[in-house]
């Protein structure tokens, strides 16, 4: 044997014991693996194949129906028990984890399959909002908008936190049967439903910026769940090690588009929150210019105070008529601007009271 022949078989056995000594990269674990029959029981829970498809379209769009109709009675009644009501039957969960439970596994066919099925659940359930609101005795929301419904149309970044953590609570209640008390509670953090009721009730209000705030929280929802349940199923050990191994790129593209979802709506969230807290500010600041221009000792009392932009309302009720309005328009065009419209209506209102005695 050639001492070039010996040298080049040296060099092989020394490149095969190194990768032999190279460690196997694991997936990361920082809770135990699943059962492989836990797992079987998860996917029959979340996946509807054969002649099981059927039964379970049919429960799942009757019992979505239903809650859709007590959401949006819920709401155009200001009910938050009603409310609280449809959450506890809204089956909109499920498909909503199946979507995470495929991206996880590399399964293209069922994510496109339950990602269909909560587009679809979606539509019909706004075209369901519209038509019960539609049919509703317009007595229940004729004056003033619900507070139910005008609650789910300005999201901002703390819909985003707990949609995060409902998705990861629901996640985490799936694979951990254990976990099984807190399901009414994911159910009831979940909601889904509501917005969706909000969209179609607000549509057939004719008010689109609401149906577009309602919109945006119900994807807000569906992104933060997804995405934390895609995080669980990750640290719990819920993916086979083989399956991370041999399709690690597909499930990465999945993770990543989930997020990427997630940041595209934190945006307009976090646009939504700087809103809110600017207008908060500028109706303090008002608030205070409007007490300064009636002076300590004014009997006069403010009922209302409304700031839109360069428009400010104040509703005034008391026995004396209000100061000039001028000097306070010149306060407030320093505070918001050149261009102020400063409406004041005042309502007489004696001081004087009667006491009666009962005997």
């Amino acid at each position: 044997m050639s001492s070039g022949d010996s040298a080049g078989r040296a060099a092989k056995d020394d490149s095969r014991a190194r990768s032999q000594k190279r460690p196997r990269v694991r997936p990361l674990r920082f809770l135990s693996q699943v059962d492989p029959s836990v797992r079987r029981e998860v996917f029959g829970s979340l996946f509807f194949t054969g002649p099981k498809s059927r039964p379970y379209l049919v429960r799942f769009s009757t019992l979505l129906s239903l809650s859709v109709i007590i959401a949006t009675y819920g709401i155009l009644s200001d009910s938050a028990a009603v409310v609280i009501g449809a959450m506890l039957i809204a089956p909109l969960m499920t498909p909503v984890l199946a979507i995470a439970a495929s991206v996880v596994m590399g399964w293209p066919g069922r994510l496109s399959t339950s990602a269909t099925i909560v587009a679809a659940a979606s539509v019909g359930a706004i075209f369901l909002a519209w038509l019960v609101s539609l049919i509703a005795p317009s007595e229940l929301f004729a004056l003033v908008l619900p507070g139910e419904l005008l609650a789910r149309t300005e999201p901002t970044t703390f819909d985003l936190g707990i949609a995060l953590a409902a998705g990861a609570a629901g996640a985490y209640v799936l694979v951990r049967k254990q976990a099984l008390a807190a399901l009414p509670g994911v159910a009831i953090s979940v909601a889904l439903v509501p917005p969706l009721a909000v969209v179609g009730a607000s549509l057939e209000l004719g008010e689109g910026d609401l149906a577009r705030g309602a919109l945006l929280l119900y994807l807000t929802n569906l992104a933060g769940i997804v995405f934390a349940a895609i995080v669980v199923f990750v640290v719990t050990g819920f993916i086979p090690e083989f399956r991370m191994r041999n399709m690690g790129r597909r499930i990465a593209v999945g993770v990543v588009a989930a997020l990427f979802a997630v940041a595209v709506v934190f945006v307009p969230l976090k646009g939504n929150a700087t809103d809110i807290v600017t207008n908060a500010q500028t109706t303090t600041g008002v608030s205070q210019d409007v007490k300064a221009w009636l002076g300590d000792d004014s009997p006069l009392e403010v009922t209302s105070l409304e700031v839109a932009g360069d428009e400010v309302t104040v509703d005034l009720v008391g026995p004396e008529e209000p100061p000039p309005p001028q000097p306070l328009g010149a306060q407030l065009a320093d505070r918001l601007g050149d261009e102020v419209t400063l409406t004041v209506r005042w309502t007489e209102r004696s001081e004087e009271s009667i006491s009666l005695a009962v005997r």
